[in-house]
This record gives C-alpha cells, structure tokens and sequence, in this order.
C-alpha cells in the first residue's frame, strides 16, 4: 500500500480545518445568543488566519520569506520535518476549540434573578453602571496621576535599552522593570480618562463628543504603546475602549470602523517593512510573523519537556512581585520563548520566537495536550464572552474587555506565561478600579443608568438618579420596578 504523500496529507487535513473554522462561524452567527465582544467569532478568525491560512501560504509556498522554521525539507518533501503531526494539530485543535466555544456548560452557582442570564440582544449603553462618569472628578484625577507616572515610566525605559529590533523594546537593563510596568500601564490611564468624560447618550452631540474622544483616545494609545511591540500591542490596548466606545456612537459608527481598519492595516505594512525589510511579500506576515503553522511542525520535531513551559508561566507573576520588591529569585524553569530563542537563535536570550499556543500544548503534551488545550481554551473564552452580555457595569465591561482582548492577541498566538502577566500586573490599574467599583459605588445604583429619564431625575432626594429615601433609587421611590442590583 503506498503511502500518503505528506505534502499531499497536509493540504487534506488543513482542508478540513477550514471547513470546521467556517462551520463553526456559521454555528456561532445562527445560534441565536449574543456574542459578547464577538469573542466566539473573533477567536474562530484568529486561528483560522495563524494556523490553517499560515499553513497554506508555508505548504504551497506562497511566501518566498520562509521564517525561522523550513516545514518543506526531507525525502520526500516534509516527511521529517514535523509536518504531518503539524497538521493534525491544527485539524484538532479546530474541532476542539469550536467545542469549547458553544458546549453547554454547568451552571456551577444558581442565579437568584435573571440577570445572570446572557440577554437576547446587547445592552444599551444607557443601561450600565459606569463608576467613572458617577466619580468623573475622582476616576480623571487618578487617570491624569498614572499618565504622568506612565510617561515618567516610559522615558526612564526609551532611556534605559539594553535590546532594541526594528523600533521595539524588547528588554531593558536591570532595575528598569518597575519603570517598563509604569509604561504599560499608560494606555489603561488614557482609557480612563476617556470614559471619565465620555458622554452617555447617543444624540448626535453627544455621539460627535463621543467619537473625537475616541479618536483622541486612539492616537494616544496609539503613542503609549509602540515602544513595546506595535502591531498586536495597539490592537491589544485599543479593543476594549472601542468595545465600550462604539455603541456610544451612532452615525460615525461605521466610518469611524472603516477609517481605523484602513490606519491599522497601513500601520501594520510599515512596521512589518520596518522590521523585516521592505521586499518582504505580504504572505510571510500570514506565514510565520502572525501565523503558527510553521512552529507546530517545529514543535513535534523537538524534544518533550513535559510541562517545563507550563511552570514557568505559573509562578512568573510571584517571582515578578518579589522582584518588584527588590528580592531576585530567578525561574528555575524555561519559558517558551527561551526554548524557541536557544534552538531556532542559538541562545536563551533571543527571546524573540514566539511559537503559539498549538507549538507550547504539542511541546509539552503531544496531541492530546493540544486537544485539552484548545477545549480549555474554549470554554475560557466563551465564559468571558458571556460574563461581558449579562454585565451591568462599565467597569466590569472594560476588565473583561482587556481579557477578552488578551485571548484575542495572545491566546493564540502568544504564550501562555505572556497571558498570565496581561492579565494580572499589566492590567493593575483596571483590577483597582473593578476593586473601587466595590467599595464606593452606591448599591441603589447598581445596574440603573446613571442618566435616568425626566420622572425619575425629578424624584425628591435623589437628583440625577442618586440614592432617594431610605436607600432606593430614584425611580424605586416613584414606585418604579427596581432593576437587579448586579453587576
């Protein structure tokens, strides 16, 4: 019996993987239930684009930059590089993560109201809870504080390189870490700031408002991030602010979509020039520097480390919080970037491979490893995606926004000790509003708009829909039903 070609083989297995990704959007688009942040979809995109398109332009050599890893090398033409393995891999990792995307899950703590139920169709914005317009005064000067000690963070970094490529930072001399964590958090300080003056409603004045913030916002965010990535880092910063921005806006919605999709894909084209030299052709960027295939395959070539990558991710952020506090306790274990720098660069410290989810889960687990992963990966996203349809605050809207955002650029094609930080000390000045949001807000006030309409504005002791008598709101003491009081 002749064998499978393996060239042959790969191209019916990403066949295949295409066919479940389109499957499973449709499945996501008709099921009836809203998609919060279209994370569902928006996960699905993504892994199409970084392994199963990544895979066609290596396989049928669309790019002629070939990456780190050749995929199309033995005799016969990939039957010792991985590509097989690489393949099956991917057609898996599809099937599980559509899996983990829409498979019912256990209600593991019973709701008492319907308001943790996910709601037919989105929230309008004038039904949240926003703690920063309730405290603009408060919430602005706090976010103008952190701007100051994030722009005083990123010169100290700008100043302080040890190791620049292609305009990024990629690691700054020691004792320089407190002051690259102050950077990162500048953009959460201009989304503050944004929110605190945003306006509630979508009349066109206050939509045109609404919009010019953004924009403002945007640029800003645009600055405050590029020192430390660019590409994926802009995008990273920027969705949760139009997450909660664009239902604000009204006319200029789809403009101002068109407008900013049209800056980011010139962005990314001169950056990609920038870094990899002006006659790249555009498939290397879906080849290896957005897409993964091409890792996998490296992946099932190199030898097991059996979750070594997986305990470095786990005890990075305590080691990183003794170090903030002046004690050095160094990883005993590699991360995945310092596994893909020593193989593919020849040292730990060319930390600048990242081989995607698919590569870690097939390094330190085999296929099974990438099945588990990918379900768990799944189920992560679409708890997120939930939680932000049944949210009634702002607050809670924008964290799970930022993490929403996290498994968008980074769950797949980053890594998973990268995730961790992102969504813990990179994202601090979100968890310490979340955090205020508990301690200040006023109960009567949860889930009620912070504008309510003329009747209850105009209630005795409870102007601009603040607490009324004996602790109720202002519609509930006109004899208003009261909304559920969650968040």
């Amino acid at each position: 019996m002749t064998a499978v070609n393996p060239v042959a083989g790969a191209i019916l297995l990403l066949t295949a993987s295409a066919v479940v990704g389109l499957l499973a959007l449709i499945h996501i688009r008709t099921r009836g239930r809203v998609d919060g942040l279209n994370l569902r979809l928006f996960m699905v995109l993504n892994f199409l684009l970084a392994n199963v398109v990544s895979g066609f332009a290596h396989v049928l050599g669309w790019s002629k930059d070939r990456g780190f890893y050749e995929v199309l090398s033995g005799d016969p033409v990939g039957s010792t590089s991985g590509l097989t393995t690489a393949a099956w891999a991917t057609f898996l990792a599809s099937c599980a993560l559509w899996a983990g995307l829409v498979v019912p899950r256990p209600r593991l703590f019973p709701a008492r109201d319907d308001s943790r139920e996910v709601p037919r169709r989105p929230l309008a914005p004038e039904n949240l809870y926003s703690f920063a317009a309730a405290h603009r005064v408060s919430v602005g000067g706090l976010a103008l504080v952190l701007a100051a000690a994030g722009g005083v963070g990123l010169i100290r970094v700008m100043g302080a390189t040890t190791d620049q490529t292609g305009g990024r930072i990629i690691s700054v001399d020691g004792g320089n870490a407190r002051y690259a964590f102050l950077a990162g958090w500048l953009p959460w300080a201009v989304t503050l700031l944004v929110l605190a003056f945003a306006a509630r409603r979508r009349a066109t004045g206050q939509a045109v408002w609404n919009t010019l913030l953004l924009v403002g916002g945007l640029a800003a965010l645009a600055v405050s991030a590029t020192w430390n990535g660019g590409r994926a880092e802009i995008a990273y910063v920027a969705f949760p602010l139009l997450a909660i921005m664009l239902p604000r806006i009204s006319i200029l919605r789809w403009p101002l979509i068109v407008a900013g999709a049209v800056a980011m894909v010139v962005f990314v084209v001169a950056t990609t020039s920038q870094r990899v030299g002006a006659t790249t052709d555009p498939w290397s960027f879906i080849d290896w520097q957005w897409g993964r295939f091409s890792m996998s395959a490296w992946a099932s070539n190199h030898t097991a480390l059996h979750g070594e990558t997986i305990w470095s991710a786990l005890i990075n952020v305590p080691l990183a919080l003794l170090h903030l506090g002046g004690v050095s306790v160094d990883n005993p274990f590699r991360s995945m970037v310092q596994v893909s720098g020593y193989d593919l660069l020849g040292g730990e410290d060319q930390i600048y491979v990242v081989p995607g989810f698919s590569a870690e889960m097939l390094l330190n687990f085999g296929l099974v490893g990438v099945v588990a992963g990918y379900f768990l990966l799944g189920i992560f996203s679409a708890v997120v995606s939930d939680a932000y349809s049944r949210s009634r605050s702002e607050t809670n809207r924008l964290l799970l926004a930022t993490v929403g955002s996290t498994l968008v650029f980074q769950g797949i094609v980053g890594q998973l000790e990268s995730f961790e930080v992102f969504v813990t000390l990179s994202i601090l000045p979100l968890w310490a509003l979340w955090v205020a949001e508990r301690l200040f807000a006023r109960p009567c006030d949860l889930g009620q708009p912070l504008e309510p309409g003329p009747a209850a504005s105009s209630a005795p002791g409870s102007p601009g829909g603040q607490c009324g008598p004996n602790g109720t709101s202002g519609a509930t003491a006109l004899g208003g039903a009261r909304a559920p009081a969650r968040l």
